[in-house]
């Protein structure tokens, strides 16, 4: 049942996306192919430089497409409880009526953590998640999650990085005055075998977490996509 609503809300607005999108900030998708021999659900991995990547993402899929609806990862409801009138909709019902559903963290057990994202994946839907946890700013260096890793080793799905360019920062009126182009590039699709140096065993402790560098590949090969 959790995903008759988001399944609907993101087809409803799904035209109106891409016609703003495309209108005002000459959306260009590129890569979009890469998608077509997939034939299980994916998780996608994306940077994450803006409050619309999840609406973007979403957009720049096909209408029909079997990966739709789209499930992201988010906080707590506590974690946006400083973000003025926003904390009244981000990490509630609206997040989740929209498919986004929370990570815990501080667990340090992934399978805990991401326990609603397995869910989901279980149940033959594709997730979204944000290697970097959070939004990071062009030219800001910061190191991965370990969550894409390990969701991609737990249940051997591919991995379809994506690189969204030209969104971060925007403003209302770069917006509407079509000062922005928007890129987005779906990469080939990444696999377990192909971010882990070693297949056995995974080593997480206080000293190295095998998980977190093997994320840190996925955002260096989203980054190449540039």
């Amino acid at each position: 049942m959790y995903e008759i609503i988001p399944s609907v809300l993101q087809r409803i607005i799904w035209v109106p996306i891409r016609i703003l999108l495309t209108v005002f900030c000459s959306l260009e998708i590129k890569g979009i192919e890469n998608l077509k021999g997939i034939r299980s659900n994916v998780i996608i991995a994306s940077n994450h430089a803006s409050e619309l990547d999840p609406v973007i993402i979403a957009g720049c899929l096909p209408f029909f497409s079997r990966h739709l609806p789209l499930f992201f990862t988010s906080r707590e409801k506590e974690f946006y409880k400083n973000m003025g009138w926003k904390k009244i909709i981000y990490g509630g019902t609206f997040f989740k009526m929209w498919g986004a559903h929370q990570a815990y963290v501080g667990l340090k057990n992934y399978e805990q953590a991401l326990r609603n994202q397995l869910k989901i994946i279980q149940g033959g839907k594709t997730v979204s998640i944000f290697p970097s946890g959070k939004r990071v700013l062009k030219g800001e260096t910061i190191k991965a999650k370990g969550g894409v890793s390990y969701l991609a080793r737990a249940t051997q799905l591919p991995i379809m990085p994506i690189l969204i360019q030209g969104a971060g920062r925007i403003t209302t009126r770069e917006f509407f005055l079509r000062k922005r182009k928007i890129t987005v590039i779906f990469g080939e699709p990444i696999y377990a075998k192909d971010i882990f140096k070693n297949s056995e065993p995974i080593i997480m402790n206080d000293i190295r977490n095998d998980y977190e560098t093997a994320s840190d590949v996925v955002m260096e090969k989203i980054a190449q996509l540039a």
